[in-house]
């Protein structure tokens, strides 16, 4: 691989692993009880989304570093590929408390009868 973009590639592939257990994880939850797949589907739905950001990022760091390396100039490289930076330091991240609320289960969620009296 190349080391220019291990920053990007590292941690999708560790996403990738991780989201395969997380998917089989929840799944066997929504087989016991449903309400537990609906309850971890808005955090599920946005880790995959970072998935699919990050791939797109890392692509753009990818174009943005050869670009830059074969001479470019163009602020627009650059900028390219601080975004991506930006992205994988302050957004990414996300995934490790989406992971973890979507984990907490539908109790809290379904347990509403007294607010809803």
């Amino acid at each position: 691989m190349n080391e220019a973009m291990a920053e990007f590639i590292n941690p999708i592939a560790t996403l990738g692993d991780q989201m395969t257990k997380f998917t089989t994880e929840i799944g066997f939850k929504g087989l016991q009880n449903p309400d537990e797949v609906g309850a971890a589907a808005v955090d599920y739905l946005r880790v995959a989304g970072h998935l699919v950001f990050g791939y797109l990022f890392a692509r753009m760091a990818q174009v943005a570093l050869r670009k830059i390396a074969e001479g470019s100039q163009d602020p627009f490289y650059t900028a390219k590929l601080q975004t991506a930076r930006f992205y994988f330091a302050k957004l990414f991240p996300e995934i490790h408390s989406l992971m973890r609320t979507a984990r907490a289960g539908g109790k809290t969620l379904m347990d509403t009868d007294a607010v809803l009296a």
